[in-house]
């Protein structure tokens, strides 16, 4: 079970989004429009091709995916552990200043966002973030020997 709009803006609203190197959407994405829930669809590799408008991307509220949760735990520096108890899914975490935050939550995704959540408020929505050079990269097709 993904998130909900509610909890999406809550993240946002502390601070929440994507790396600096990462792209505007990525087909796999989840939004939400017009009381609608749409996966956006397309080609995943070699290059993206989007399958829906851009209205739905554009104007539509961004739902993070449990991906999008891992990556931003990953991308903040934090070292975390994810286990379920049998009942909740549990996660520990520490922050690149020895920080330690617990939470539970009825599905990963839940457990995630309440230990996110206690981040940012710690940090006014402003962790430290992992420094990246990016460097283009292009895909070449191999020739048949």
């Amino acid at each position: 079970m993904s998130l909900s709009r509610k909890e999406a803006e809550k993240l946002f609203q502390l601070g929440f989004k994507r790396a600096a190197y990462a792209d505007e959407v990525y087909p796999q994405d989840t939004f939400e429009y017009e009381d609608t829930t749409w996966i956006i669809g397309g080609r995943i590799l070699p290059s993206g091709t989007l399958l829906c408008d851009e209205k739905i991307y554009k104007a539509g509220k961004w739902i993070p995916s449990l991906a999008d949760l891992i990556s931003w735990l990953e991308d903040n520096d934090c070292i975390y552990s994810l286990t379920y108890t049998g009942l909740t899914y549990k996660t520990e975490a520490s922050d690149n200043l020895g920080r330690n935050y617990k939470s539970k939550g009825a599905t990963p995704e839940y457990a995630l966002f309440n230990t996110i959540v206690k981040i940012l408020k710690e940090y006014g929505g402003n962790p430290v973030n992992k420094s990246y050079e990016i460097i283009e990269a292009e895909f070449i097709k191999e020739e048949d020997t």
